[in-house]
């Protein structure tokens, strides 16, 4: 008699499912809370906050506008020690 592995793979299946169905979710057993997160009121003011940074914008349009004014009337002037001073400092 030869025995072929395929028919045992459909047998397995049956019996995990069976096991799976018998199994009571938490929630159906009395007097059991389900599970839950709940977060702190500092936790709350943080995501607020964050949410706030998020919708700042990352360009400084009045910053723009002023640069922008002064090339036009050949005001902008760059200091190149300042900027050479600034990299030299950032670690």
């Amino acid at each position: 008699m030869k025995i072929d592995g395929t028919s045992m793979s459909s047998i397995g299946s049956i019996q995990a499912t069976n096991r799976v169905a018998s199994i009571t979710p938490k929630a159906a057993i009395p007097g059991q809370e389900q599970d839950g997160i709940k977060v702190s009121g500092r936790g709350q003011i943080y995501q607020s906050l964050l949410q706030k940074v998020r919708e700042i914008p990352e360009v400084r349009e009045e910053r723009i506008r002023e640069i922008t004014e002064q090339i036009n009337k050949g005001e902008f002037k760059i200091d190149a020690q300042v900027i050479a001073g600034k990299l030299l400092d950032q670690e």
